[in-house]
């Protein structure tokens, strides 16, 4: 198996560090007795440069947004280019729908590549929820929850995730948006290409399409809303369970110069229960 202290490219003479190159006993102590596990997969991953997170995760909503945007594209294409006879008051409003439905698409398929593990996150981690931030905060929101409310399940962390989950309305909404393309396709008249709907028909086209970009709008929104939420939550505990184990200095300091007399009370209220 290929050496990872190979991988590092050390290419200088360690009779040059001295004795700045020995462990100590304790050091040495602590590493025998704390290896960290690093399987033999995971070796050979890391030494081949092979550790891309698409190689381990997957998005699991990938295929119904791919059909999803192909046939809004299409739809959206459609209702650009094909003159609408009874409908053209809607045709254009049909095309903003489409197109707005599209930017959700792609915002939803961002979320849920971030939250499946599929891509990793470098910037706005703070707001917005990715696998490993999401798992972590919400493994911290769990332990606040259950001395607070006595929750004892997984919401603290999926609650950021609800958007993998909705695979079902997602290929259900996908099957109503497909037929509404072959309804526009075979309204077509061959004689001179105008589209013969109704306005009725395309404007419950129109409806079919917001209802879904309400759908994934909503869902994503919720994830952010919930993650942001709950950072807050972990936060504002982290800053206050400082006070439960203060040191003389400390308690001192808030005491006698720097803590508010709310501070000062809930202290010593505490301290007397």
């Amino acid at each position: 198996m290929t050496s990872l202290f190979g991988k590092l490219g050390f290419n200088f003479d360690t009779d040059k560090f001295g004795d700045g190159q020995y462990l100590s006993v304790q050091a040495k102590a602590f590493l025998n007795a704390a290896p960290l596990r690093i399987d033999s997969w995971m070796q050979s991953d890391i030494a081949n440069g092979n550790v891309q997170m698409t190689n381990y995760y997957k998005n699991p909503l990938s295929n119904v947004y791919n059909t999803l945007l192909a046939n809004t594209s299409n739809i959206a294409l459609f209702a650009n280019t094909i003159t609408f006879d009874f409908a053209a008051d809607n045709a254009a409003a049909l095309f903003v729908s489409a197109n707005n439905l599209i930017i959700e698409l792609n915002q939803f398929k961002l979320h849920t590549d971030n939250i499946s593990g599929v891509t990793t996150m470098t910037s706005n981690t703070d707001t917005i929820p990715s696998l490993d931030t999401a798992t972590s905060i919400g493994n911290f929101l769990l332990r606040i929850l259950k001395t607070t409310d006595d929750i004892q399940n997984t919401t603290p962390m999926l609650g950021s995730m609800t958007s993998l989950f909705i695979g079902d309305e997602l290929n259900s909404n996908n099957t109503i948006i497909a037929s509404d393309y072959i309804t526009l396709n075979t309204s077509v008249s061959i004689a001179n290409g105008n589209c013969y709907l109704s306005n009725a028909q395309v404007l419950a086209i129109n409806t079919h399409i917001n209802t879904l970009k309400n759908l994934v709008q909503y869902r994503r929104v919720s994830d952010w809303n919930f993650f942001a939420n709950a950072t807050t939550i972990v936060m504002d505990t982290m800053r206050l369970t400082q006070f439960n184990n203060l040191g003389n200095t400390q308690l001192f300091l808030i005491n006698n110069l720097i803590g508010k007399d709310k501070l000062k009370n809930d202290l010593a209220n505490t301290a007397n229960n």
